[in-house]
């Protein structure tokens, strides 16, 4: 969904021309995969960078348009509000200072950023949802008025065929109904990349869905959403019901949401997943530029597979399956999407650590998941590590019960994630400084959520009005400590 370059499907012969490009770019992949034309390594690894500007009021300010054009530099890109920007960070080898480099580049353009965002009395801010975000600010006048922005709404709604209903029970209980899907523009997120071998993608893949439950319990940061306490981690469930086109009334509608988790384990190849895509989820984008990437293999060069990549970017699993290429090698990533922005840049470069490290270091004995764990029981992790956090008991291969979060992260997966760094050579200091901010919140139980929630119930108790406690919040995320 990053290109510009897409149209609307709007006729059932626009969707059977697109399917075709769909299907053309799904066997060029397979053929790919069979001739092992994939990039095998050395692994890399990359980040995307979510972010919020307020204003003076420490409310969404809609300056996005106005700050890139006064930047000027094209690692800073639109995202659907006009009150919201992405940072796409360099790639880089996943060895040495890896982590010191990202670190040190996301300061230098976050600074960039804010130098930009003065002229405007703006600030940028890094949190999972904005806690002064309020329903005026969910109209459409606050769209980031690009084509493709505006493609995707009406096709979602389209496809919808009826009002988008939303509901969410935490504490409080939120429920709402809009016409449109702006709302996930509430979500800003730090989605982090890993390059996997092919051969390696299903048991990678699966181990990435096992370890995700554990890592948002760790890392959740998006507790409050229009002055209610929702789930600890609620752009999941915000997401997921901004984008379900799954209608009711209306018995054609499709069969999943287009925000999944997923519902099988991964037995072969990516394939899997993209032959899923293509089969489950009607298209609603296609490229302009058309390409036979038959015909480009033929030719001996490789193809950019755009159908392929538009469509995959219209569904957003939360590991999602990522085609590239890199110095005329195509290769294949996992992104990861369910962690949130903030609350510190150190404690995103950490959540990165944790997450990296695990993939990396995945032991032999979580190869085939699918023999030793019901997927329902990972999918139940899931939601549940969403709702509840570092209070969250987990389902375990080869543990009998449950497993208290705490306990799995610093028993088993933090000395896992220790090991995947040590085994990519990663600094040793990086290693020792990262961990150790998850080993010190999991300890503690003090994520982003739990301090936001903890805030919020004593700005409640000195009797500051619904108004006043969010603002009060935002104003302390923004005053928060670089390094914890």
């Amino acid at each position: 969904m990053g290109s510009e370059k897409v149209r609307l499907i709007k006729s059932d012969s626009d969707h059977q021309k697109a399917m075709r490009q769909l299907l053309n770019d799904m066997r060029a992949m397979e053929l790919m995969l069979e001739e092992g034309m994939f990039d095998t390594g050395p692994t890399r690894i990359g980040a995307e960078q979510e972010l919020s500007i307020v204003g003076e009021d420490w409310e969404p300010a809609p300056f996005a348009m106005e700050i890139l054009a006064d930047i000027g530099d094209p690692k800073f890109t639109t995202e659907f509000a006009r009150f919201n920007l992405e940072i796409n960070l360099d790639p880089l080898l996943f060895t040495g200072d890896a982590f010191s480099k990202l670190e040190r580049q996301l300061w230098r353009l976050l600074t960039k950023g804010e130098n930009a965002a003065r002229k405007y009395k703006a600030q940028l801010l890094l949190t999972g949802i904005l806690p002064t975000l309020s329903h005026p600010h969910l109209s459409l006048d606050y769209m980031t008025p690009l084509k493709r922005y505006e493609f995707l709404i009406e096709a979602l709604r389209k496809e919808r065929g009826g009002n988008f209903e939303f509901r969410i029970e935490g504490v409080d209980q939120w429920i709402s109904r809009m016409g449109h899907s702006f709302i996930e523009s509430c979500n800003t997120s730090f989605q982090v990349h890993y390059q996997v071998a092919p051969q390696d993608f299903a048991d990678k893949y699966n181990w990435a869905q096992l370890i995700i439950a554990p890592l948002m319990a760790a890392t959740c940061n998006s507790p409050l959403l229009m002055g209610k306490r929702l789930w600890r981690e609620t752009r999941i469930a915000l997401f997921e019901q901004s984008t379900d086109l799954r209608n009711p009334e209306l018995a054609y509608r499709e069969a999943e949401p287009r925000v999944t988790f997923g519902k099988d384990w991964v037995r072969y190849s990516a394939m899997d997943l993209f032959r899923n895509n293509a089969f489950h989820h009607r298209i609603l984008l296609a490229p302009i530029d058309e390409e036979n990437s038959l015909k480009t293999l033929e030719q001996g060069k490789i193809p950019k597979l755009r159908a392929l990549t538009t469509h995959n970017g219209t569904i957003y699993r939360w590991n999602r399956p990522c085609y590239g290429i890199t110095d005329g090698k195509p290769h294949l990533r996992i992104e990861n999407r369910n962690m949130p922005a903030a609350p510190t840049v150190l404690d995103e470069i950490a959540n990165a650590a944790f997450w990296l490290g695990m993939m990396h270091g995945m032991p032999d004995n979580y190869r085939r998941l699918y023999e030793k764990l019901d997927f329902k029981l990972a999918r139940r992790n899931f939601f549940h590590a969403a709702n509840d956090g570092l209070t969250t008991h987990f389902y375990w291969p080869g543990t009998p019960g449950k497993v208290p979060a705490q306990q799995l992260i610093l028993e088993e997966l933090l000395p896992i994630a220790r090991q995947g760094l040590e085994i990519a050579n990663i600094d040793r200091a990086d290693i020792d400084r990262l961990l150790s901010v998850i080993e010190e919140r999991v300890k503690s139980g003090q994520t982003g959520a739990q301090w936001m929630i903890d805030a919020f119930e004593r700005l409640q108790k000195q009797e500051h009005s619904p108004q006043e406690a969010p603002s009060n919040i935002t104003h302390e995320l923004n005053r928060a400590p670089k390094h914890r």
